[in-house]
């Protein structure tokens, strides 16, 4: 009698770890189910409406003469780099043999801890250089406004700036610079608004606009959708073969560790893709 106790025991001891088991498996599965629910309603809402997605064949793109080049039915490039104070002085006539057909000069920047207006020290000497070796002229302005009318009054600042210029294109660079960054507290709703508000000044007076950042940046920090019909995006990605983003933008700014003759050290490469 003993011994079918025990039996009986030890098969109602198995048949509840199976039982348990079970449960524990149907919970598991369960919340894994909600987890990419949620993820995937989370990234829906990051991101913009799939009609805004590129259509760019990256099999199309090769490397010529140093730097590279895209080239198919639908799409044409150029190529350029952007350059501020960091790279001192240059010698544009060079750097326009070298290749560079296009370059985003800093026009300035606010301070990131005194909200102060300041413009880069290269700023005139790079327009001028740039200008003269038949290289097209564009800028870009390092933003920490924390405001809507910040960021107007940063471009009033730039239209000031580049007044005596030609420039094509004007781009609105928002970055986290340190731990103490003025636009540490700012929301996605925030910092979208200060960028369409610089947008919309630089485009009442006769420029074309760009938003620059990384494909992290665009899709968490701002809300492109509220964007992508006033503005292009300039993206930056470095170490792959092509970015990986998505969605639309127009130039990809595929290195930060490029060289090219006529600047000492390290220069962003840019390449700018143009429908036919």
């Amino acid at each position: 009698m003993r011994k079918k106790k025990r039996r009986r025991r030890i098969r109602i001891s198995r048949v509840a770890v199976l039982a348990l088991t079970v449960f524990l498996l149907v919970m598991l599965a369960k919340t894994l189910f909600s987890y990419e629910q949620t993820s995937s309603e989370a990234a829906a809402t990051a991101i913009p409406d799939p009609i805004w997605r590129n259509d760019y064949d990256w099999s199309s793109l090769k490397e010529q003469d140093g730097h590279l080049a895209f080239e198919d039915d639908s799409y044409t490039s150029k190529f350029g780099i952007d350059v501020s104070f960091r790279q001192q002085e240059i010698d544009w006539q060079k750097v326009a043999a070298a290749g560079a057909e296009f370059a985003f000069i800093r026009a300035g920047y606010r301070g990131y801890e005194t909200g102060e207006l300041h413009t880069d020290d290269y700023f005139t000497a790079n327009m001028e250089g740039a200008s003269a070796a038949g290289i097209e002229t564009d800028v870009y302005w390092f933003s920490q406004a924390v405001s809507v009318e910040e960021a107007e009054e940063e471009a009033a600042y730039v239209l000031n700036l580049i007044s005596p210029y030609t420039v094509g294109t004007v781009a609105f660079d928002m970055e986290i610079v340190s731990d103490h960054d003025r636009i540490q507290g700012l929301n996605a709703e925030e910092k979208t608004a200060i960028a369409a508000a610089f947008c919309r000044v630089m485009k009442e007076a006769g420029y074309s606009v760009l938003v620059y950042g990384s494909d992290s940046w665009m899709y968490t920090s701002i809300h492109m959708e509220d964007l992508q019909e006033e503005v292009d995006f300039w993206i930056a990605g470095y170490g792959e073969d092509y970015p990986d983003f998505i969605y639309t933008f127009v130039i990809w700014q595929y290195s930060n560790t490029g060289t090219i003759d006529g600047i000492e050290g390290n220069v962003d490469l840019d390449l700018w893709l143009i429908p036919k």
